[in-house]
């Protein structure tokens, strides 16, 4: 169908490598290198989800890992993990206190939710990401060197931002990352969040301050024209240096 056709690649962008050092390349290096981030696809979250809205995000993150692959794009997944018992969690944390003050209460029995270690804390093996694919576990809502210390060495400059939550998870991360100088996308069918209104609410009224927020067909139209440019870009910069 014209929705399905659009997705069915990423155009081909320059792969990120590893010489690029600093994440905030400088003016002259016309070199764009793209990276796709999954957040927090986990049972234990995406199970908040009613299943019909669980079932067609997995299905469109499937789809958009297919394409940033074959596209020779970086792929990287981050996810909430915490030790046994969820040592190092302040019990007044607002999301993930109560977890500590339970498990405590439990006498660090029965509570497993987003501890490492459990079935419901691995990224969703439907994703099956590849044994050469980053894995940045975090601790923290906001994502850390865990996830900035990949971008950085391979020299990526334009991150797509996918997954869920979007008032959590998606928002913390794309808050550093826009922090780190880079320009950042967010496709509307790869984010979900407990409600759809919430997600529409962050979509509508905050994530645009940091991201170019898009549905499918306008991003893959969007990107095809930026790569086209990056290339032409690329090309007469280095006929100059030449």
């Amino acid at each position: 169908s014209s929705r399905t056709n659009p997705r069915s690649s990423v155009p081909r962008a320059r792969a990120a490598t590893g010489y690029g050092k600093r994440m905030m390349q400088p003016m002259t290096d016309c070199v764009e290198r793209y990276a796709l981030v999954v957040c927090d696809a986990q049972p234990d979250l995406l199970n908040a989800l009613p299943k019909e809205s669980r079932d067609l995000l997995l299905s469109n993150l499937n789809q958009i890992i297919g394409s940033a692959r074959r596209a020779g794009w970086l792929v990287l997944f981050t996810g909430l993990q915490f030790p046994p018992g969820y040592e190092g969690v302040p019990e007044r944390h607002r999301l993930f206190g109560g977890l500590r003050r339970l498990s405590c209460r439990q006498g660090g029995q029965g509570v497993t939710w987003l501890m490492e270690g459990h079935a419901g804390t691995e990224i969703e093996p439907t994703l099956a990401p590849s044994k050469e694919e980053h894995l940045a576990w975090r601790q923290r809502l906001r994502p850390g060197e865990e996830l900035l210390g990949p971008l950085r060495t391979r020299g990526v400059t334009k991150v797509l931002v996918t997954g869920l939550k979007a008032s959590q998870g998606v928002l913390a991360t794309c808050q550093a990352l826009v922090d780190e100088g880079l320009l950042l996308y967010v496709v509307r069918e790869c984010v979900a969040d407990d409600t759809v209104e919430r997600r529409d609410a962050v979509l509508d009224h905050v994530l645009g301050q940091l991201a170019d927020v898009l549905g499918w067909e306008e991003f893959y139209q969007r990107i095809s024209e930026e790569i086209m440019m990056d290339t032409y870009v690329e090309m007469k910069y280095a006929q100059r240096a030449g």
